[in-house]
């Protein structure tokens, strides 16, 4: 029976804080339907006016008011995508990498693991003009998505890289020692063993990495121009 509520409790619990975290979209998504640019309540009046712009103009040429007849907001979610993916790709092999190789004991290795996590503490304003800088610097004047992935790579890797390692423990390494003993080679036994037991954590990386770059904008808006990404 205490059990029972226990559950009860939890779910509650669970049901509240997914509330209170989807509650500000919630809102942005019902203010979009305002007939004024206000962002407050109460709602006097529901419109589409910010999707297909104001009555009468729908189809003639020039219309660009509403998000669904703006060029630029098509190709932003493509840029967006493009490189949320880009992002993610990078980031799952390099936290793989980073991962096998911290969890063993050697000399430097806390201060390797501080600098990788460095991308996530330092501020990202920054991280941004640190890269407006450099490229000035080595000559890179045009700015497009693909001067933005190095940023998002350094700012998304620390989440995977502590989600992955906190998958790692001796039971691990034993289970790859007695495949090693019985005569697998090392990529067998990555493919084998230790893939199979850290895929989650991998799926969870890119996943992680995907979004946190779907919506990043502060060190994005330093080193990209024209049609950028959604946030920017």
């Amino acid at each position: 029976m205490k059990r029972d509520w226990m559950k009860i409790i939890l779910g509650i619990y669970t049901l509240f804080i997914i509330f209170i975290f989807y509650l500000p979209l919630i809102l942005v998504a019902i203010l979009s339907f305002k007939s004024d640019a206000s962002i407050t309540f109460p709602i006097l009046g529901f419109s589409l006016y910010w999707y297909i712009g104001p009555p009468g103009l729908v189809g003639t040429s020039g219309f660009t008011s509403g998000i669904f007849y703006d060029p630029q907001i098509g190709q932003a979610i493509i840029n967006s995508i493009v490189l949320g993916i880009a992002t993610a790709v990078i980031v799952v092999p390099l936290v793989i990498c980073a991962a096998l190789t911290l969890r063993y004991a050697f000399k430097g290795r806390d201060l390797i693991f501080y600098l990788l996590l460095a991308g996530f503490v330092m501020p990202a304003i920054i991280i941004g003009l640190g890269a407006n800088i450099f490229y000035k610097t080595v000559g890179i004047t045009e700015y497009s998505i693909w001067t933005v992935l190095p940023l998002h790579v350094v700012y998304t890797m620390p989440f995977g890289l502590i989600l992955t390692m906190a998958r790692f423990d001796p039971l691990m390494v034993e289970y790859e020692n007695v495949a090693r003993v019985l005569g697998a080679s090392g990529w067998k036994v990555f493919r084998k063993i230790t893939f199979p037991l850290i895929r989650t954590q991998v799926i969870s990386t890119f996943f992680f990495a995907f979004t946190l770059s779907l919506s990043e904008f502060l060190r994005s808006s330093f080193v990209i121009a024209g049609v950028g990404t959604i946030p920017t």
